[in-house]
């Protein structure tokens, strides 16, 4: 009971942590178009300074420049909402794609409630226009955050190898086999470990819900992002838990962090809510 208390605590702090950003920036735009005199308030800075830049400019001019420079702010605001929904939505850079489009509909609709809501604001009317202008904004900005993080994962992930080689390997037999199933979504998880995968990855697999730095990953809110290591060491293989957020069992023992704890055939571990299940090969 005190577990299952504990990861439902932990797993609500994991979502306001992604959450909270665009909440707070929510309720900063609403409380800014519940002020009846923020028209007032914006030109005591904007036409000081632009009659200071151009002496001669005309009133017309310094209220095109203000009521511009108004829209301009309005789209930045809804550009940095959109952007931190898409934070909200997903977990890693693989999935910004999937979510850009929700992302820019939840910034969308927000600004068509925000419009709705400044009809009732004395001094402040609600126009359609408006949500155009901060549709757009929240458009570009999802654009642009999805083109850089793309060009980012490219210029990170490894170089492939110059030339293929002449020959492919034969494929080598498993040493052992992790398996079991991931109850939040009723997928199953499998890892085939052999001397080829222990090769490239200096004899540790990391097990844990962020793809871009795991060899097994497990879509899961009680697994934290690298939160087991797998070691094969002296011809056996240890499990070691990461110092993860909800803790790493053995055959229903708690394992202590950074311990490595050896592994044979038939063992049962449980990472977060997950059951798996450590299958030696011979």
């Amino acid at each position: 009971m005190t577990f299952s208390l504990n990861l439902q605590f932990r797993n609500w702090l994991k979502k306001l942590e992604r959450w909270g950003p665009a909440l707070l920036w929510m309720f900063v735009i609403y409380r800014a178009s519940a002020d009846s005199q923020s028209v007032s308030h914006s030109s005591r800075i904007i036409e000081p300074f632009f009659r200071w830049l151009i002496p001669n400019i005309t009133p017309d001019q310094l209220a095109d420049i203000h009521l511009w420079a108004r829209k301009a702010a309005h789209a930045t605001e809804y550009a940095f909402l959109s952007v931190l929904f898409l934070r909200a939505l997903t977990e890693d850079r693989t999935q910004l794609r999937k979510w850009a489009f929700s992302a820019w509909m939840m910034a969308t609709a927000f600004a068509a409630t925000d419009e709705f809501h400044q009809l009732w604001i004395p001094g402040r009317d609600g126009n359609p226009r408006d949500v155009l202008i901060d549709s757009a904004g929240a458009a570009l900005a999802v654009l642009i955050w999805v083109k850089l993080s793309s060009v980012v994962a490219k210029e990170s992930a490894p170089a492939a190898a110059s030339a293929p080689a002449a020959r492919l390997p034969m494929p080598e037999p498993p040493l052992c086999i992790l398996e079991g199933e991931n109850p939040e979504n009723r997928t199953q998880v499998r890892l085939v470990v052999d001397n080829q995968l222990l090769r490239e990855n200096r004899g540790c697999l990391l097990l844990g819900r962020k793809r871009a730095t795991v060899q097994l990953c497990i879509r899961n809110t009680s697994i934290s992002n690298q939160h087991l290591a797998l070691i094969f060491h002296d011809g056996q293989f240890e499990i070691e838990d990461r110092n993860s957020s909800n803790g790493t069992l053995i055959n229903g023992r708690q394992l202590a962090p950074f311990q490595p704890e050896t592994v044979v055939d038939g063992d049962q571990i449980e990472v977060g809510e997950v059951v798996l299940h450590f299958r030696g090969v011979t």
